[in-house]
């Protein structure tokens, strides 16, 4: 039967109506960004359907149908646009915070920033030189340069929860993933035994063997002359051999072959897609679900899975980090094996790039500044040579109180967080408040680590590196709570101990046995203004040549 249609006037005014009634009955309440793969098929699929509707049970040809199938679409999605930016300029309960114009109707203003350098941190300082502490950077994003903001938001005290860019890998969920805290602290306490004292005194000699191997390679290559060194390829050597083998039993024996391991190139492209996405994890969630695209974070995913299933055939004298979660996920129920599972290998991802990239940029900007300063070099190596054991080595324990050591590590931390764009939270439904500014409920807050660790108001001379700050001269730390380089909380780092072990033990190793200086035609700019914020840091080269301290 052929059916005759309405108007095409008419049509199009039901399209539009139902435009707006999407926007107030379904978009407007709760979170949909786990939904953007499915409502993306829909969109698709719905004006194929009408268009075959058309043609066939109506009285209009195949051009008509299209025709009329585009103006009904054109008619939804221009009512459904109008009314969210109507709403989000106007009406939203943001709508008095400063920021940008753009950054009221979408987050796709965001996107568009970053697509060329990949450079948040940066970015989201400019805002603050602009628009002040509190800035609305989405239509409900709030980023805050206010240092109150830090315990309220990371805190253990705190009512934040995770926001809903943790969501961007999903279904793949880790613990650093989690957003409800009852499954974080759970699987957080199996974590906590793979770096409790036992497991820490466990590391301390494998760490050691693997700083005496970079300071044997630096050695091969500094007798050959002012050879420039890539220290920041030697130190992503370095962490990742370390995080293999505490991780999965075995070095990816980076250091033994001066090589890059082909998964360090997985890890930078499985990690690139959040230096542009990560403002809109909805988009990241279309993208992981089309065939064929996000092809390197895919592949790094099962790279890390992989690891897993190889690692589960080795047996450890003495219980690592995986020993501990292969064996949490063997214990579950047999209907809950195949969730654990999956949770076992997404857990290996995290351990790679928090193992790996945050410990070597951490490295490379502190020895940047070890270069820039000869004196404190020579400061810092005279206070090492009195802790230095009789074979020359050094013991996790008696680093713990080199005071410029661990001052020249704090300052590094302040200065270049790994993590510089900091950690995202969800505000509780009654809002929060920091000061005399209230958030309302259901708002996603910032407080960026690199913005913040370089305030005026918390550091004097906030922009220079200044380890004194943290030993002889406290009062140019104006605010202790504003610095967090670790997180807090329970959301805090798990791994914190273990890179403060491989921060100390290497550096006293590598100041000890030589002279670091830039090479020729380095002064640490590319480092400085070229590396990518892919939520952790990924760093550009910087090269330095080493000479034995011995002469």
């Amino acid at each position: 039967m052929t059916l005759v249609v309405a108007s095409t006037p008419v049509l199009c005014a039901y399209a539009a109506a139902a435009g707006t009634l999407s926007h107030w009955t379904y978009f407007l309440h709760g979170e949909h960004h786990l939904s953007a793969p499915y409502l993306l098929r829909i969109a698709l699929l719905i004006p194929i359907v009408t268009f075959i509707y058309l043609w066939k049970y109506t009285v209009l040809d195949a051009v008509q149908a299209i025709a009329l199938t585009t103006q009904l679409g054109c008619s939804y999605y221009a009512a459904l646009y109008t009314s969210i930016i109507l709403y989000r300029v106007f009406f939203h309960r943001l709508r008095n915070f400063p920021g940008p114009r753009k950054a009221r109707a979408t987050k796709l203003w965001h996107v568009w920033k970053l697509a060329p350098k990949s450079n948040n941190y940066m970015e989201l300082n400019s805002l603050r030189e602009k628009y002040g502490d509190y800035v609305r950077t989405g239509p409900a994003e709030i980023t805050i340069f206010d240092p109150d903001a830090v315990p309220i938001l990371l805190g253990p005290s705190s009512k934040c929860s995770k926001a809903p860019w943790y969501d961007a890998n999903h279904p793949v969920i880790s613990l650093h993933t989690l957003r409800d805290k009852k499954s974080h602290d759970a699987r957080r306490r199996i974590w906590d035994r793979g770096f409790g004292a036992k497991a820490l005194r466990a590391y301390e000699d494998r760490i050691m063997g693997y700083s005496r191997a970079l300071q044997a390679q630096i050695s091969r290559l500094s007798a050959q002359g002012d050879h420039p060194i890539s220290a920041s390829d030697w130190f992503h050597f370095y962490s990742f051999d370390v995080m293999g083998d505490i991780a999965f039993g075995r070095s990816f024996e980076m250091l033994k072959t001066g090589r890059p391991h082909f998964a360090l190139n997985l890890l930078k492209e499985g990690m690139a897609p959040l230096g542009v996405l990560g403002p809109v994890p909805w988009a990241f969630c279309i993208l992981t679900s089309i065939p064929g695209l996000g092809g390197g974070f895919k592949a790094f995913v099962e790279w890390c899975s992989e690891q897993v299933e190889k690692r589960k055939g080795i047996q450890m004298g003495v219980p690592d980090l995986m020993s501990w979660l292969i064996e949490s996920s063997e214990k579950v129920e047999k209907s809950q094996r195949k969730a654990a599972e999956a949770l076992l290998h997404s857990d290996s991802r995290l351990i790679v790039v928090a193992g790996s990239d945050t410990t070597a940029s951490t490295f490379t900007f502190m020895f940047y500044h070890l270069a820039r300063d000869t004196a404190m070099q020579d400061k810092l190596r005279k206070e090492l040579n009195s802790l230095r054991e009789s074979d020359g080595s050094f013991s996790f324990k008696t680093l713990q109180s080199a005071e410029l050591l661990n001052a020249i590590i704090n300052e590094t931390l302040r200065l270049h967080p790994p993590v510089p764009s900091g950690t995202l939270r969800l505000t509780p439904p009654e809002g929060i408040k920091i000061g005399e500014t209230f958030i309302p409920g259901h708002t996603t807050v910032v407080s960026p680590s690199y913005s913040i660790g370089r305030l005026e108001s918390c550091y004097e001379k906030a922009d220079e590196f200044i380890p004194e700050r943290w030993t002889s001269k406290p009062g140019l730390v104006k605010n202790k709570a504003a610095f967090a380089p670790f997180s807090l909380g329970s959301f805090s780092c798990v791994g914190k101990q273990v890179a403060l072990m491989e921060l100390r033990m290497t550096t006293a190793l590598l100041v000890t046995e030589f002279n670091i200086r830039f090479a020729p035609g380095e002064n640490g700019q590319r480092l400085l203004n070229e590396s990518k914020d892919f939520f952790t840091m990924s760093i550009a080269d910087l090269d330095l040549v080493f000479t034995s301290t011995a002469g």
